[in-house]
């Protein structure tokens, strides 16, 4: 059992830039330490930076464990496991959560099998029971039901949560964790793997819930071939596309490109919604883009309830509209040797 009812969060970092997921995590985690009564600590491995730990105090947490090594610098699932499993054991956290990143999903179920200990993996709610235990909520049987799962024996509890499926909090400058370097006892037998290099992914055929831009297709698009229309826009935005129930059915798109309840849960800067209803199965998956432009001939369709911005019309029309313009405005920025995303004309 924990000594203590401390929340911890693994954070994951690029060259001194944080994971959006990690903080979103770090959201839920600071609500499970306050409903506990303790602590929420940042774990952040192959990092020294002082000015990390002091952004993720503004974001509510309490402390941070700063785990250096020169066998630390980029991910390494043998050597993580090994750190992050001595340290928790030592430490005896009451619950461990990190995101369900590529990372999160590979290292999740390691620490969980060192551990002897469960795993409640792609959750997209926690809360506490009335034992004062983790509850993690997750889509099961295809996406049709959600299931409330719990780890009432072993410690720590470990939970991974869907990208997307909470909002990050607000950032509190006030406040100053206490920060914790340490040095893991790791060496060259520890890694079975070698990373070579990394190689970023096309924007084109990065998941839904790492996108920036989304550009979402209802029925209200009319046809497959229009969906080229809402391709070209997001190819000019740096986008993907995706659709909503009424256009995956149809066969407009691949069942992964669904947003919504039973599909995936976004959150990009900038969701534009065409030809799309707003049923409350696809707005739960969308509602917390940071800016919303919604398309509809409907002046009555839900969508425009949670939108920012609203357009009244004919989807192809306003579509074939907003493609010229970025057209046009793609021509003239090779023109005259601009790069439209200085220029702050998008």
């Amino acid at each position: 059992m924990s000594a203590d009812k401390s929340v911890w969060v693994l954070v994951e970092q690029s060259e001194g830039k944080l994971d959006d997921a990690s903080l979103e995590v770090l959201k839920c985690g600071r609500q499970l330490a306050d409903k506990l009564g303790g602590q929420v600590s940042a774990v952040v491995v192959g990092s020294k930076s002082q000015e990390l730990a002091e952004t993720l105090g503004s974001y509510g947490t309490d402390k941070v464990y700063l785990l250096k090594s020169s066998f630390l610098s980029g991910y390494h699932a043998e050597l993580y496991t090994k750190a992050l499993s001595k340290l928790i054991e030592e430490e005896k956290p009451e619950i461990f959560l990190c995101g369900a990143t590529s990372a999160g999903r590979d290292l999740a179920p390691r620490l969980a099998a060192r551990l002897k200990t469960g795993l409640i993996s792609e959750c997209i709610k926690l809360a506490l029971n009335e034992e004062g235990l983790l509850l993690g909520t997750k889509l099961t049987h295809g996406g049709k039901i959600n299931s409330a799962i719990v780890c009432n024996r072993s410690r720590p509890q470990i939970a991974t949560i869907k990208r997307g499926a909470v909002s990050i909090a607000g950032r509190d400058a006030t406040r100053k964790p206490e920060v914790v370097i340490m040095t893991p006892e790791l060496n060259q037998s520890d890694r079975r793997t070698i990373v070579k290099g990394v190689v970023k992914a096309d924007p084109a055929k990065i998941s839904l819930d790492e996108a920036d831009v989304i550009v979402s297709g209802g029925k209200g698009v009319g046809s497959k071939k229009n969906f080229m229309i809402l391709e070209e826009i997001a190819k000019h935005l740096g986008g993907v596309v995706a659709g909503s129930l009424g256009a995956i059915d149809e066969g407009w798109l691949s069942r992964k490109r669904l947003v919504g309840q039973t599909g995936t849960t976004v959150t990009p800067k900038l969701y534009i919604a065409c030809g799309i209803s707003g049923s409350i199965y696809h707005v739960l998956g969308m509602r917390d883009s940071e800016f919303v432009i919604a398309i509809n001939k409907d002046p009555n369709a839900p969508i425009f309830k949670v939108a920012d911005m609203s357009i009244i019309g004919d989807v192809a029309e306003v579509l074939s509209a907003i493609t010229n313009q970025l057209g046009g405005l793609a021509r003239s920025t090779v023109k005259d040797g601009r790069d439209v995303s200085d220029t702050g004309e998008i």
